[in-house]
C-alpha cells in the first residue's frame, strides 16, 4: 500500500500552496515546510479547503539550516509517513549586482536552495525508491525551477547561480533515481508568477506537476519549461 504524501518544502501563498491544494484535492496528504509560522497556518487554511478529508500539516522550519531541515523532515515521517512526492519549491529571490553583492549573500543563497536541496533529496530516496514498483505507486521527486539557470540575467547573477546549480543536481539525482522507478522532474518558469497570468499562474502550474505525477514511466519528463524568458527581459527592463 502506497502512503499518498506529498511533502512541500518552500511553502507560501502562491506556487507551494496551489500545488499542495492539488494534490489534496486528489486525496493526498500535504506536509507544509516554510520558515514563517504564522504564514504558515494561513496556507494550511488554505490547502485544507481543497479536501476536509485530508491531513495537512505546517513545520516550521529554516529550511537553510540543514541541521534542523533533517529533524523536521524525520517528523513529517513519524506524524505522516513516508511520502510518496517531495516538492522542492524553496528559494531567495532578489536582485544581485557582480561586484557589490556581498559573498555571505551567496553563501546563504546556497544554503537555502542547494543545501537543502540536497538535504532533501537525501531523506528522500530511501521512501522515494521503496515506493517504487508498489501498485498505484508513482514516486516522485518535483523542483521548481528557472530559466535563468541557462540564460542568466546579470541583475540577478546570484539566483542565475543558484537555478544552475540546483538544475544540475538534478539532472544527477535523475541518473541515479530514474532507473529505480522514481520520476525526477524540473517545471522550469521563465518569467515571473501571477496569479492573473495566463499560463505562470499558480493553480496552472500546480496542474503540470499533476500532469508529471500522472505519467507512466515509458513518457516521463524531466524538464517542462513554462513561459518565455523574454517576457522577464521586458519587466526587468520596465523596472
Amino acid at each position: 500500500m502506497v502512503n499518498r504524501l506529498i511533502v512541500v518544502l518552500g511553502s507560501g501563498p502562491g506556487l507551494g500552496v496551489a500545488t499542495g491544494s492539488k494534490f489534496a484535492a486528489q486525496g493526498f496528504d500535504v506536509a507544509l515546510l516554510a520558515r514563517n509560522a504564522e504564514r504558515l497556518q494561513e496556507d494550511v487554511k488554505t490547502v485544507q479547503q481543497s479536501a476536509s478529508n485530508v491531513k495537512v500539516h505546517p513545520y516550521t522550519v529554516d529550511i537553510s539550516d540543514h541541521v534542523a531541515l533533517s529533524e523536521t523532515l524525520k517528523k513529517v515521517e513519524a506524524d505522516l509517513g513516508a511520502p510518496e512526492i517531495v516538492f522542492f519549491n524553496a528559494a531567495r529571490v532578489g536582485s544581485s549586482k557582480i561586484g557589490e553583492t556581498p559573498p555571505d549573500h551567496l553563501l546563504e543563497d546556497f544554503k537555502t536552495m542547494n543545501i537543502g536541496l540536497y538535504t532533501a533529496a537525501t531523506w528522500a530516496i530511501p521512501h522515494l525508491t521503496a515506493a517504487a514498483g508498489r501498485p498505484g505507486a508513482h514516486p516522485s521527486f518535483f523542483l521548481s525551477n528557472g530559466a535563468i539557470y541557462e540564460q542568466p540575467i546579470a541583475g540577478f547573477f546570484a539566483l542565475s547561480m543558484q537555478k544552475a546549480a540546483q538544475f544540475n543536481f538534478t539532472s544527477s539525482l535523475r541518473q541515479i533515481l530514474g532507473p529505480k522507478g522514481v520520476h525526477v522532474a524540473v517545471i522550469t518558469i521563465a518569467a515571473i508568477i501571477r496569479d492573473d497570468h495566463p499560463v505562470l499562474n499558480p493553480k496552472n502550474i500546480a496542474a503540470q506537476y499533476w500532469n508529471l505525477y500522472e505519467q507512466n514511466e515509458d513518457s516521463w519528463e524531466f524538464n517542462v519549461p513554462m513561459g518565455d524568458i523574454q517576457e522577464l527581459h521586458d519587466i526587468l527592463r520596465g523596472q
